[in-house]
């Protein structure tokens, strides 16, 4: 029996994501099979978007840059999207944003184009907290908002594991305190930020691990510029071992993409999960490192600032490094009193993903049934 009653209408709907699987973000994946349990018919599919003539009762946008694509510089694909959406919406089609930024993190003037259209055509935007919701009301006065959390991702990896077996995993020292940063960073911010601040926090066998932390690579092309290909290349093979022993930290290249088996053994070796975003809404590593049972250190901004506070996990201001250094010195002491186990409990209540799959199954059915 379906968790939702869907007054007898076969609801089909069509998240926008990419249909291949290179991708270390699972969120739309997870989100369809939620939603899915809820008795919706909902398939993920960036190509249905723009070439299919089947008939969809909700379009789903996620990151405004899946639907055009993450590096689109194309001037015509901004009417190509407003003609695309007229068109679904003369089929009957509603439209649903969850919204996971504020702005686009590599800005160029298409890019931001699609989401102002993307905004401005939802017929809901979903948000994941509720300083989303007021800082895009400010903006958007007369839009038609709803606060759904970000769900945790169960039954998608391995949660069995211990801390003595993922540490024998990935080959890291048992008796390490280890803080794991683990999405990709960003920019020489993030890693100055991080880095600092890790190394001014007294504390005895510590070990950062910082699986995409550095930014040489040995897969990226540049183009025709060979030297600063060989000098990423160079930095790949040479800098990053020396480095590592160097600042006594593991830490890998930030465009190789953590395999989804391994994903699992760097987030149960850790003792504390540190966020090291300066400036974003959203993160899923709150919600995993919850699921794996971990204390969570992070910015108080956006969304994952009020998460943080809400859970009573340590928080601080990214451009204060003695705030960040308290902020590690209060999970340590939260480790001791296993404050990981509050979080565990909390997501299973808050944000577990049949729960989710319900909430947004009803924003799909309030939509069909113009309520």
């Amino acid at each position: 029996m379906n968790g939702c009653k869907t007054d007898d209408k076969n609801i089909r709907a069509l998240i926008i994501f990419r249909e291949t699987s290179d991708t270390d973000n699972l969120f739309a994946l997870i989100l369809c099979e939620a939603i899915r349990l809820s008795g919706i018919d909902v398939q993920c599919s960036t190509e249905e978007f723009w070439k299919s003539d089947t008939t969809y009762d909700i379009i789903h946008f996620q990151w405004p840059e899946e639907v055009v694509g993450w590096n689109c510089n194309d001037p015509n694909v901004v009417s190509r999207l407003k003609k695309r959406i007229d068109w679904w919406r003369s089929q009957g089609a509603h439209f649903v944003y969850t919204r996971h930024n504020i702005c686009p993190s590599s800005a160029n003037a298409i890019i931001s184009r699609v989401y102002e259209i993307i905004e401005t055509e939802s017929d809901i935007v979903v948000h994941m907290g509720r300083y989303s919701l007021h800082e895009f009301t400010q903006g958007h006065p007369n839009d038609r908002n709803i606060i759904i959390p970000h769900p945790i991702y169960e039954y998608t990896y391995r949660e069995n594991i211990s801390i003595e077996r993922a540490r024998q995993y990935l080959k890291m020292p048992q008796n390490a305190f280890i803080v794991t940063a683990f999405g990709k960073f960003r920019n020489n911010k993030e890693r100055r930020m991080t880095l600092d601040a890790f190394r001014k926090w007294n504390k005895s066998n510590k070990l950062l691990v910082a699986p995409r932390f550095y930014p040489f690579s040995r897969i990226k092309k540049y183009g025709r510029n060979f030297l600063k290909r060989w000098a990423s290349r160079i930095g790949y093979y040479l800098l990053i071992p020396l480095l590592n022993r160097w600042l006594n930290i593991h830490a890998g290249a930030k465009d190789e993409i953590i395999d989804n088996c391994d994903l699992p053994y760097y987030i149960a070796a850790s003792d504390l999960v540190f966020i090291q975003r300066k400036d974003a809404l959203n993160s899923a590593m709150v919600p995993l490192a919850f699921l794996y049972h971990k204390v969570v250190v992070g910015p108080n901004v956006g969304n994952i600032g009020e998460l943080l506070y809400e859970t009573s996990n340590p928080s601080f201001n990214p451009d204060d490094p003695p705030s960040i250094v308290k902020a590690l010195e209060k999970g340590n002491l939260q480790t001791i009193w296993y404050k990981g186990e509050g979080n565990y409990s909390y997501a299973l209540e808050h944000m577990n993903i049949r729960k989710i799959g319900k909430a947004y199954a009803q924003v799909y059915m309030n939509l069909t049934n113009n309520k």
